[in-house]
């Protein structure tokens, strides 16, 4: 049900930059969804189709970018993706969550025909 607003958003977003850039048809937009954002594709896709009729989104495709939450290991300090463990990869140590990491929503890139 969160899926709403984050629709609403992208769509008031890119209608925002479809009006100031003269665009009148939008093919695609990219969203970029960190895997810690709490937001599923489907039902993004599901509101899309319906809220976005009648505004220069309608029948624009959603492309969406999936980051991971990103770790810091607390022995050795290394980066790394969270993939299924929380162990780094280098050393086998413990990953702490990067403060904010895999939480990302944003449109990242918006197609058009007219640009």
């Amino acid at each position: 049900m969160h899926e709403l607003p984050v629709v609403l958003d992208i769509i008031r977003i890119v209608t925002e930059e479809a009006n100031e850039q003269q665009l009148t048809t939008i093919n695609s937009i990219t969203i970029v969804l960190g895997e810690l954002a709490a937001v599923m594709d489907e039902s993004v896709q599901m509101y899309f189709e319906l809220l976005a009729e009648g505004t220069p989104c309608e029948g624009a495709k959603l492309i969406f970018e999936h980051v991971p939450a990103m770790l810091r290991c607390s022995g050795c300090k290394q980066e790394f993706p969270h993939q299924k463990s929380f162990f780094c990869p280098h050393c086998g140590g413990d990953g702490i969550l990067i403060k904010g990491s895999g939480r990302e929503l944003y449109v990242k890139a918006i197609d058009s025909n007219d640009n």
